[in-house]
C-alpha cells in the first residue's frame, strides 16, 4: 500500500506533542506495514529520523514496541490493551455476537465479519472464515474506508438523515467500481435505507461481492456495528443471503440495549 493510501486510512498523522508523535509512531506500526525500519517510519509519520528512534526507544522501554531485526513492530502489550476496549471485553459486543457469526458462517462458509463505525472508516473487529470462503485481505484490528465497503454504507445510510455530503467530496478508489462521488454514495444510502442492507460489488477487492446488514440500537435507532458476509464475484450472486442477513441482525440488535458499555 503506498504512503497517500495509508493516510487515507488513517496512518501517518502528525502531532506538535512528544506524546502525539509517539502516537503517530504507533498508529504507522499498526496500519498496513506491520513492520518498519526507523527512516519508513519517519517518513510515514514526518518526523525527523533522530526524533522518531528516539521516541521508539520510549515505546521499546514501555513495552508497546518491540524490535524486529533493525526494524520495528508492536508488542504484544499493544494487543493486551487493545482488547481491553469495551467491544472486545467479555460480554460484550463481539462475545455477544460470536454466536450469531458463527451461525452465519455454519449456514453458509462465507468469510463473516463484525465491524463498528470509527470515524470516516469502518473497524474490524471479528471474522470467521473457512477453506471454502472466498481470500480477503481482511483483519481484526484493520479499518477501511466507509464508502467503499457494505459494512461502512450500512451504518452510514442509518447515521445520517440524508447522503454522505458532509465527508470528503471525493473518494479514495481501490478499484473502477468504487463509489468515489458524493451524488452516487448518497444514491447508494437511500437504497441501503429502504432495503435494510448495503452491497458491495468488487468496490474494495476485485472478485470479491459483499452484502452488510446494521446492527441498530432499539431505543437510538442508530447503528452500532454492522455484520457482513463475502463471497466470491463469480458465481451466484450474493443477493441470495440477504434473508440471513437480515435476520442475524435483527437477532443482535435485540442483545444492543444489554451490552456493557
Amino acid at each position: 500500500m503506498d504512503l497517500q493510501r495509508a493516510k487515507n486510512e488513517g496512518v501517518g498523522s502528525s502531532h506538535d506533542t512528544s506524546a502525539g508523535k509517539a502516537l503517530a509512531l504507533l498508529d504507522a506500526l499498526g496500519g498496513p506495514r506491520a513492520v518498519m525500519g526507523v527512516s519508513e517510519l519517519a517518513q510515514v509519520v514526518s518526523l525527523p529520523k533522530s526524533t522518531a528512534h528516539r521516541l521508539l526507544t520510549v515505546l521499546i522501554d514501555s513495552g508497546y514496541v518491540r524490535r524486529a531485526g533493525d526494524k520495528y513492530a508492536l508488542s504484544t502489550r499493544a494487543f493486551e490493551l487493545g482488547n481491553q476496549v469495551a467491544v472486545a471485553r467479555a460480554n460484550g459486543l463481539r462475545d455477544r455476537a460470536m454466536p450469531v457469526l458463527s451461525e452465519l458462517y455454519a449456514q453458509t462458509r462465507e468469510a463473516v465479519h463484525l465491524a463498528v463505525p470509527a470515524g470516516s472508516s469502518v473497524l474490524y473487529v471479528e471474522k470467521l472464515f473457512g477453506p471454502e470462503s472466498v481470500r480477503i485481505n481482511t483483519a481484526v484490528g484493520m479499518r477501511r474506508p466507509q464508502h467503499a465497503t457494505a459494512l461502512g454504507k450500512s451504518m452510514l445510510a442509518f447515521s445520517q438523515p440524508r447522503t454522505g455530503g458532509s465527508m470528503q467530496a471525493r473518494y479514495y478508489r481501490f478499484t473502477a467500481f468504487t463509489i468515489a462521488t458524493p451524488d452516487l454514495l448518497g444514491r447508494a444510502l437511500d437504497r441501503v435505507r429502504e432495503e435494510g442492507f448495503a452491497t458491495d460489488f468488487e468496490e474494495t477487492f476485485l472478485g470479491v461481492s459483499c452484502i452488510a446488514v446494521p446492527v441498530l440500537d432499539r431505543r437510538t435507532h442508530k447503528p452500532v456495528a454492522a455484520l457482513s458476509l463475502s463471497a466470491a464475484a463469480v458465481g451466484r450472486s450474493v443477493l441470495r443471503y440477504k434473508g440471513v442477513m437480515l435476520k442475524a441482525a435483527e437477532q443482535l440488535s435485540g442483545h444492543v440495549s444489554t451490552l456493557v458499555a
